[in-house]
């Protein structure tokens, strides 16, 4: 075992080396998808040289399940939910099964083969759904991996079973958690569809190798139920709609819990994460102590696991003005595009007909606002406020209050057509001219090829005709309608209108149609980190400079609402 673990580190070095040489030759986008090729590449040596038979079937599932879910997403078809129970089956029949159950006592229930088959597929097929579920929070899924494989590893080693496929597997896992982390535990990064698929085969088959499989239960599915309110929705429905008019039950995620009492997303996320490792850690406790001193000392980490979590939460979270806070009479959420996501996952989950509005206010929307009556009662009464300038993000924090993340309309539109894309949830595209809103149709499906695009309609239509759009946006059946008016005009439509449109999730998105149709360049990376985006918009349109003159006054304002002498609230 000891050559197991020299070989494991000399893999794992030699990952580093070779990340680090790579690094600066490589785009983001390529360094991200040349490490998950490597992940998977270093784990399917380490089976050829060290596995036995079990865990070289193991990792050959991984493989196949990842090109299943890479194929799934380049080609609709309704056959790959089929495809994936079909190969589940082929895993029980093929690699280690549930040949019993036991709670940690001396009592085994034994199944047949039948059910052992059927148990087997049906513990792969829902440890991938969980932790693809658990994706799409950035950063949890990775960090739920790493604890998962600390703890199999954990009590592979302390059983001392002769859990040789067990002990390596977890111990490369480990290993190459701690060379990828930027890429695994980056708070604001997903793992995607292939390590999703790829890494839970292998917990799943790993945690099948001898008694270690309680492990996995508790550090995966038990907390999730916690938090992941779209898992309970896919997994338990009957549950979501038994409860589905209760106000208690509607939201159930310790993660949304978090953020909405101020935590910020990168300690929400490690908060989750440390619950999870509590219970983990308390289960694997009482495995390795199956004894009433066991259950003791089982159930004290637990305790004290909580009590931790109560307290640090109590003292970490944010006050309430600071949750929502506000300037010159708008709101703005202080919260991240996770939880954003998350939420429309939710409101795009349910039955009625109860319609949502979210807008992406920025300064000049701000400044604006204190002498438009109608764009600030529109900000208002909006259900979500997302700061889309850099502007308004240091302008609260000139006033004492730290924006989480600044959510800019064209990120938060593209992650909300990979999520529909996912999820099978239309859009509906309005506004621009005619000729751009058909470009970023056809550019859309180009980027996200099973996107469902209900229509489009162009921006130039007068207020008389507003009850036919809205007619034909409800007609279409989208969930998501992207509204690219420009402000004001977006925010006070999507005002007007909400009531007339039926279980509609309505987003103004300014420009994003004129960047996503090739009309306009979106401004560089590093101008963006600077705030300048509005610099880059005003070289390529030169009409906007009229509009862009108003900034030094929102500077101006911002000040004197700093020193007390401007009215900060406009109710």
């Amino acid at each position: 075992m000891d050559t197991d673990y020299l070989l494991i580190a000399v893999t794992a070095l030699a990952c580093l080396i070779f990340e680090k040489i790579t690094k600066r030759r490589l785009t983001t986008d390529q360094w991200d998808y040349t490490r998950d090729m490597l992940m998977i590449a270093s784990m399917s040596l380490l089976s050829l040289v060290i596995g036995t038979k079990t865990s070289s079937i193991i990792m050959a599932f991984g493989i196949i399940f990842a090109v299943v879910a890479t194929a799934e997403r380049l080609y609709s078809s309704p056959f790959w939910p089929f495809l994936k129970i079909a190969l589940a089956i082929a895993f029980a029949l093929e690699g280690p099964r549930i040949q019993f159950i036991t709670l940690g006592n001396e009592n085994f229930f034994y199944l047949s083969s039948g059910v052992a088959i059927i148990a087997t597929a049906t513990w792969l097929l829902l440890c991938q759904t969980f932790l693809s579920e658990v994706d799409e929070i950035s950063g949890l899924s990775g960090h739920l991996m790493a604890i998962t494989w600390v703890l199999l590893w954990g009590v592979s080693f302390f059983l001392d079973q002769g859990l040789k496929d067990s002990m390596w597997i977890s111990f490369a896992g480990i290993s190459l958690c701690l060379i990828f982390w930027s890429r695994i535990g980056h708070t604001y990064r997903r793992l995607g569809y292939q390590l999703v698929y790829f890494w839970s085969t292998l917990i799943a088959g790993t945690s099948l190798i001898g008694v270690s499989k309680g492990v996995t239960f508790a550090t995966i599915l038990l907390p999730l139920s916690l938090f992941a309110l779209p898992l309970m929705e896919a997994s338990l429905g009957f549950v979501g709609k038994a409860f589905a008019d209760s106000a208690r039950w509607r939201n159930v995620s310790l993660y949304e819990k978090l953020v909405s009492r101020g935590i910020d997303h990168p300690q929400a996320v490690r908060l989750v994460a440390a619950f999870c490792m509590t219970i983990g850690t308390s289960v694997a406790l009482f495995q390795l102590v199956p004894s009433p001193w066991g259950l003791k000392i089982s159930m004290t980490v637990l305790a004290a696991g909580i009590v931790a979590f109560l307290i640090y939460v109590a003292k970490n979270a944010a006050p309430k003005d600071q949750r929502r806070p506000s300037l010159w009479g708008i709101f703005v959420d202080n919260v991240s595009l996770d939880y954003v996501l998350n939420k429309v996952i939710f409101w795009a989950s349910q039955e009625d007909d109860k319609s949502y509005m979210i807008v992406t206010p920025n300064a000049l929307v701000a400044e604006r606002s204190r002498h438009d009556y109608e764009l600030r009662e529109a900000v208002k009464s909006a259900d979500l406020s997302l700061p889309d300038g850099m502007g308004l993000v240091w302008a609260f924090r000139l006033l004492g209050v730290r924006i989480q993340q600044r959510i800019a309309g064209i990120d938060f539109m593209n992650d909300l057509c990979e999520m529909a894309e996912n999820r099978g949830m239309s859009i509906f595209l309005l506004g621009g001219s005619k000729d751009v809103v058909e470009k970023a149709s056809a550019r859309l499906n180009e980027s996200y090829p099973n996107l469902k695009i209900a229509g489009f309609h162009h921006g130039y239509f007068s207020e008389e005709r507003d009850s036919d759009i809205c007619k034909l946006i409800n007609e279409s059946g989208a969930k998501i309608l992207f509204v690219g008016l420009g402000v004001p005009k977006q925010e006070i439509w999507i005002y007007r209108n909400l009531k007339h449109l039926k279980g509609v999730i309505a987003i103004g998105v300014g420009g994003s149609f004129d960047v996503i149709s090739g009309r306009l360049k979106r401004a560089p990376v590093a101008w963006q980190r600077l705030g300048l985006e509005w610099l880059y918009r005003t070289i390529q349109e030169p009409w906007r400079l009229k509009r862009i003159m108003r900034l030094p006054l929102f500077v101006v304002l911002v000040f004197l609402t700093k020193l007390g002498l401007c009215n900060r609230r406009m109710d």
